[in-house]
């Protein structure tokens, strides 16, 4: 499960990457033909806005569940121990399980109607799809429930361990701080 859980890490750390940086290429190339020649690089505001943000923000969505960095509201089970513990973390995993599946499911909707109508938007004289962006969602929401299922069991097998997490802290011992 571990194994699982790093590949699926670092295949949506790269791919976050590899958009990342080909926007902020992309971006560059626009403004330089903007300012030599008067023009941009075609279709770029519909290229940052329906792929490269979608895919930016929704694709490491399962790495910060790996690296425990979600949200949580801790103040009332920081102190808890045992199986108390357990249960109120097997139950947010249960949830969040469900969630997951429910905005997977409808996204992978959403998609398959784009898809099939071949969604596109217009520019300047031609067309640019957009229907591919919509799997981007779905792929993430699906990585994500993958993930949270993964949790699930590691719990049931004792191999989760759940502990309070202090991000103050980490900055602290990584800039030398503190020590």
């Amino acid at each position: 499960m571990e194994h699982l859980e790093k590949w699926i890490g670092r295949i949506s750390a790269v791919f976050a990457s590899l958009v990342l940086l080909a926007m902020m290429g992309q971006i560059v190339v626009d403004v330089v033909l903007r300012g030599t020649w008067g023009a941009g690089f075609p279709a770029t505001a519909e290229l940052v806005s329906r792929y490269y943000m979608v895919a930016i923000s929704f694709l490491p969505l399962a790495l910060t569940e790996i690296k425990r960095r979600h949200i949580e509201a801790t103040i009332f089970t920081d102190r808890l121990q045992g199986r108390a513990r357990q249960t109120i973390t097997f139950l947010g995993f249960a949830v969040a399980l469900v969630v997951f599946a429910l905005m997977a499911w409808g996204s992978v909707g959403e998609a398959m109607r784009q898809t099939a109508r071949r969604a596109y938007v217009e520019v300047g004289t031609g067309v640019f799809p957009t229907w591919p962006s919509y799997w981007i969602v779905s792929v993430s929401f699906g990585l994500m429930g993958l993930v949270v299922v993964l949790r699930l069991i590691e719990l049931l097998l004792g191999r989760f361990h759940d502990s309070a997490h202090d991000p103050l802290e980490e900055i602290d011992s990584t800039s030398g701080e503190g020590h």
